[in-house]
């Protein structure tokens, strides 16, 4: 009797729990005002990301400066699309590109902040960073029609395992699958791989940048609604 009564509590509790987490995870558009606070915040998350640490290898102390300036940049460059996506208590960061405003407009994205990057990074780091802009040519040939362009997705150490990535990536979702818009996503770790595989993203390509570089994956997702009428 004494053990149904604990699983039976244990149960609850952890319903409970996660309602919490639902409701603490509701998602809003980021204000500007709130761009220098999400800048750190996405500098805490960043700081084991294997693309962003093989740029940065040299930097040393720098480091954290770097990642700040570059996820301010993004930031910036995107909120005149308003589709920043974050919590109340700025748990994590989405950055949609809607569709259409693909590809990247370098001009705009290095007078959002960017354009001090080379000097922050030296002449190695910034020949790493260059190297990225192959994912661009990738990306152009992964999907080559109109699509939601997940450019950034980061949650807060503290808070990851919270379903806080699953809040931030839905309104887009649902909003894809309804419209019938694809998705696409570069990402750099496997754990990532398999995160992006439960919210129905599929596997493009594995690409190796250089034989010193992380490996990275490219990602769609068709719509679900889509997806389900293809298999009947």
């Amino acid at each position: 009797m004494w053990q149904l009564l604990t699983n039976t509590f244990q149960i609850c509790w952890a319903r409970s729990q996660r309602m919490n987490d639902i409701i603490s995870n509701t998602v809003i558009c980021l204000e500007r005002s709130q761009i220098d606070t999400a800048s750190q915040m996405l500098c805490h998350a960043f700081d084991r990301d294997p693309m962003l640490g093989y740029i940065t290898q040299d930097a040393g102390s720098r480091k954290p400066d770097i990642i700040k300036n570059f996820c301010t940049a993004i930031l910036r460059y995107s909120q005149p699309y308003h589709h920043t996506y974050t919590t109340e208590d700025l748990k994590g960061i989405a950055v949609w590109i809607p569709p259409g405003y693909f590809p990247i407009n370098f001009v705009q994205l290095f007078q959002s902040g960017l354009y001090t990057l080379p000097f922050k990074l030296g002449f190695k780091g910034f020949r790493r960073w260059l190297s990225l802009f192959t994912l661009d040519t990738y990306h152009r040939q992964d999907l080559p029609e109109p699509h939601w362009y997940l450019l950034l997705l980061a949650i807060s150490p503290e808070h990851q395992g919270q379903g806080v990535g699953s809040s931030l990536l839905a309104p887009i979702l649902t909003q894809a699958d309804y419209k019938q818009i694809p998705c696409y996503v570069e990402v750099f770790t496997e754990a990532a791989v398999n995160f992006y595989r439960k919210h129905g993203f599929e596997m493009v390509r594995t690409v190796l940048l250089s034989k010193h570089a992380p490996c990275f994956w490219t990602m769609r997702r068709k719509p679900q609604n889509q997806v389900q009428n293809q298999s009947r």
